[in-house]
């Protein structure tokens, strides 16, 4: 039976992790978790996790910036060590739950020679009325004991989507240069369902703000990112509250499935998707052998220690 891996970082998502990784481990065979810095105690929680069950495995903890290049092409290149052919390995983040677990997924949502998935975000707000009632003591941070799919309970649908799932051949080559291996598979028409959380209180939204806005300050980390300007770059988190009649805003009631939803704007058009089956099915070993592969010294960026007492200063006000 193949397995399924996790490539997970994280930094201070102590209110969420212990959440997170004990969902995950209702299916996964290995959780690779990197620390990027944390000055919580999200670390601790990875820790004492993985002394009770082997299957989460604590990478490291250092600060380095994260990068959906740098950062996932080095913690691929570490995890990779444990795969076999035919493995299956998961790009995933500590405010994400899989609504379908992927060895359900990969049972009865893919063909067989559909071997990389991209994901369908549902993500879930903060409205405007729980702001007003966290503002009224009528929610405090002790209310983080409930389950997240209690308290955040309206979504809205997300139209973008990337590669999150994949299975594994050992010639396939993930270079820090790109967010995910070349020629990573053929993708498969249905979308990996996620329950995305990243707005979950107001303190930890504000946290959330300061760090990254810090973090996109630094000149060198910015170019790791694609696009000019981006959300992470975005200090108030009050931008981030969603209003109570946002247009396409849904409730899910606990205890029951979301309504799927089959978006395929992820899919090449169908000549291309001929070409890229055929492609994928017999030349993909040749392609592998003309990319380069991941650098003995490939490194995360390491967060300057000036900047690292900026994140601390004010992460703790």
């Amino acid at each position: 039976m193949p397995q399924f891996s996790c490539i997970l970082p994280v930094r201070d998502e102590a209110d969420i992790i212990s959440q997170c990784l004990k969902q995950a481990l209702g299916w996964a065979d290995a959780i690779h978790v990197f620390d990027t810095g944390s000055i919580d105690n999200t670390w601790e929680i990875v820790q004492d996790l993985a002394a009770r069950d082997k299957r989460v495995i604590p990478t490291r903890k250092e600060p380095v910036y994260f990068s959906e290049t740098r950062l996932r092409s080095y913690m691929f290149h570490v995890a990779r060590r444990r795969m076999r052919e035919g493995d299956w390995f998961v790009r995933f983040d500590a405010d994400e739950f899989h609504h379908i677990t992927p060895p359900e997924f990969v049972k009865n949502c893919m063909r067989k020679h559909e071997t990389v998935a991209y994901h369908q975000y549902y993500e879930f707000r903060l409205l405007q009325s729980e702001v007003d009632a966290w503002n009224r003591g009528e929610e405090t941070l002790q209310d983080r004991q409930r389950s997240i799919e209690e308290r955040r309970r309206h979504y809205t649908i997300s139209q973008y989507s990337e590669p999150r799932l994949c299975r594994y051949r050992s010639t396939m080559q993930w270079p820090p240069a790109v967010s995910f291996p070349f020629n990573a598979g053929f993708v498969a028409r249905e979308r990996l369902p996620i329950r995305h959380y990243p707005h979950r209180d107001p303190v930890q939204l504000d946290r959330r703000c300061r760090l990254r806005a810090i973090m996109m300050a630094d000149e060198e980390n910015r170019r790791n990112w694609t696009i000019p300007f981006h959300y992470w770059q975005e200090p108030d988190w009050q931008k981030f509250i969603t209003p109570n009649d946002l247009p396409g805003l849904r409730f899910w009631k606990l205890g029951t499935g979301l309504s799927l939803v089959h978006l395929t704007s992820h899919l090449k058009p169908p000549h291309i998707r001929a070409l890229q089956r055929f492609i994928h099915a017999f030349c993909l070993p040749v392609l592998d052998r003309q990319h380069s592969k991941f650098p003995p010294d490939g490194r995360p960026q390491g967060i300057p220690t000036s900047i690292q007492g900026e994140l601390e200063a004010a992460l703790r006000e």
